[in-house]
């Protein structure tokens, strides 16, 4: 079997619609053209002038599948077309309902009632402390939040110092080798200002 009837049967066998059923009578008409020079091939090559004739024959073959050939362009450029339009529509189908989505969402949260301000336990003392129980806690949570930011003050110097002994080191290194200081670099971020 040719591949031009393999074509022919794969495309007789496709599923019928505008489009296909166009594609199917272009690939037959194909099809019916190659075969028709196939033969005319065969003759030529039973003549004593052979490349005449062949040349002759491609220009006849190419002149009668320029035609199919367009058609085909024209085919492909529809789909193409009717493709595009399809995904512009599930594009805009699937932009409508996020929108409607967005839209429910926002009517489901201004229906809905607020939720309730978190409680903190250093503004408001609970219930069965004295008083004094609660300034007692207070002050307890200010001492550790100040005994926190001491530390990482501290932290934040010991850093800065090893980096300072690093640029110190680097820059005796390069002096040594007789290479130039490389420029400081930029200060940390989070850093504070000297004092």
């Amino acid at each position: 079997m040719t591949p031009l009837l393999i074509l022919l049967a794969a495309a007789a066998s496709a599923p019928v619609s505008p489009l296909s059923a166009t594609r199917a009578e272009v690939a037959a008409q194909r099809v019916a053209v190659e075969q028709r020079f196939a033969r005319e091939q065969a003759e030529c090559e039973q003549r004593f002038a052979v490349s005449p004739c062949l040349e002759d024959l491609r220009q006849r073959r190419q002149d009668a599948l320029a035609p199919l050939v367009r058609h085909e362009h024209q085919l492909a450029a529809e789909e193409r077309r009717a493709r595009a339009a399809a995904q512009a529509q599930r594009v805009k189908d699937r932009e409508l309902a996020a929108a409607q989505d967005e839209g429910q969402r926002r009517q489901r949260l201004v229906a809905a009632p607020p939720p309730p301000p978190p409680v903190t336990p250093a503004s408001h003392p609970a219930k069965g402390r004295s008083p004094e129980e609660a300034e007692r806690l207070r002050r307890q949570a200010v001492s550790k939040a100040e005994a926190g930011a001491a530390e990482r003050r501290e932290r934040a110097q010991e850093r800065e110092k090893r980096m300072q002994q690093r640029v110190a080191d680097n820059e005796a290194k390069q002096k040594s080798r007789g290479q130039p200081a490389a420029p400081l670099p930029l200060p940390l971020p989070g850093a504070s200002a000297p004092k």
